[in-house]
């Protein structure tokens, strides 16, 4: 009998203190809540810089894909200019003949002898690009996407390649 007692004595007692010692006994421990707000502070700061770095690099891809597709068009209205004698008067053909009717990205497209509203040349004492304006067999193109802070438009014209402008 005295046995029982002690065994009902001690984890049913009222007293917490024995309650403790019991679950300290059997190994099991917790948190304290500073633990867990660290934890997650560090897991919040590590989030912070993939986050910033993921953003970043998904931009550097989007110029890097546009450029690419500049270059594209540029071969595609080469061709054309080669087979024709003369530029599209608009990228409307190119889509259809040399993408089939995908439309590759939002570009704006002119030529020497269409409509230049809206676009405005600037002087440039490099020779690789002309924005004096367009004459003749030229053409200028330019992407219309939002590209900052990477580039502020990627231009390409007859004599460029693509070429990214700040």
């Amino acid at each position: 009998m005295r046995y029982f007692r002690s065994i009902l004595r001690l984890p049913f007692s009222k007293r917490g203190k024995a309650k403790r010692s019991i679950w300290r006994k059997l190994g099991v421990a917790g948190f304290t809540l500073l633990e867990l707000f660290i934890v997650i502070e560090i897991i919040g700061f590590l989030a912070t810089i993939v986050m910033s770095n993921f953003i970043r690099s998904k931009k550097a891809a989007q110029v890097a894909v546009v450029v690419q597709n500049t270059k594209n068009i540029q071969i595609a209205l080469t061709s054309y200019f080669a087979m024709t004698g003369n530029y599209p008067a608009s990228l409307n053909t190119i889509w259809l003949q040399f993408y089939q009717g995908r439309v590759v990205g939002a570009y704006d497209y002119t030529t020497g002898l269409g409509d230049q509203s809206g676009w405005t040349f600037l002087e440039s004492a490099d020779p690789n690009i002309q924005f004096a304006g367009l004459v003749g067999d030229s053409y200028a193109i330019k992407s219309t996407d939002n590209l900052l802070p990477y580039a502020r438009l990627v231009y390409g014209d007859v004599a460029t390649s693509a070429k990214i402008i700040h």
